[in-house]
C-alpha cells in the first residue's frame, strides 16, 4: 500500500512539474499538433470507392466523342477578328457623343408619391385580371 502510495506521489510531482513548465503557447502547439495527427491517421483509413465516371450516363457520350475534340495545336494564335484602331476611335466617340447628348430630367413634372403609388396599385390590379384570365 505504501509503495503504490509513493507511486502516486511520485506521479503527481512529475504532473505538477510538466504543468508548471509548459506555456499556454506550447500546449496549444502540441496539441494542435496530436489534432492534426488524429485528423491524418483518420483521414488514411477513408476507403473511397473507384468510381470509373465513363460508365455513367451524364460522361458517355463525352467520352465516346473525345477524339472530336479539338487539338489545342490547331487552335488561333492570335484572333482574326479585331478591331483596327480606327473602328475602335469611331465606337468611343460615338459613345461620347451620346453621353453627352443626355440631360437632366425635369423634375417639375415628377409624380408624387401618392400618384405612383396609385398606378402601382392599377398596374397590380390588371396583373391580376390577367392572372384571372390566365386558362391554366
Amino acid at each position: 500500500m505504501k509503495k503504490l502510495r509513493d507511486l502516486l506521489r511520485a506521479m503527481a510531482h512529475i504532473a505538477t512539474w510538466l504543468i508548471d513548465g509548459i506555456t499556454m503557447s506550447n500546449f496549444l502547439r502540441t496539441l494542435g499538433l496530436i489534432g492534426l495527427g488524429v485528423i491524418l491517421s483518420s483521414c488514411v483509413s477513408v476507403k473511397i470507392p473507384d468510381f470509373d465516371f465513363v460508365k455513367f450516363p451524364e460522361f458517355r457520350q463525352d467520352a465516346e466523342n473525345i477524339a472530336d475534340y479539338p487539338k489545342v495545336e490547331n487552335a488561333a494564335q492570335l484572333p482574326e477578328n479585331i478591331r483596327s484602331d480606327q473602328q475602335w476611335d469611331t465606337a468611343v466617340k460615338k459613345i461620347m457623343t451620346d453621353r453627352d447628348g443626355l440631360s437632366i430630367p425635369n423634375i417639375a413634372n415628377a409624380k408624387t408619391d401618392t400618384e405612383i403609388e396609385n398606378e402601382m396599385k392599377k398596374l397590380g390590379e390588371q396583373v391580376n385580371a390577367y392572372k384571372k384570365d390566365d386558362p391554366e
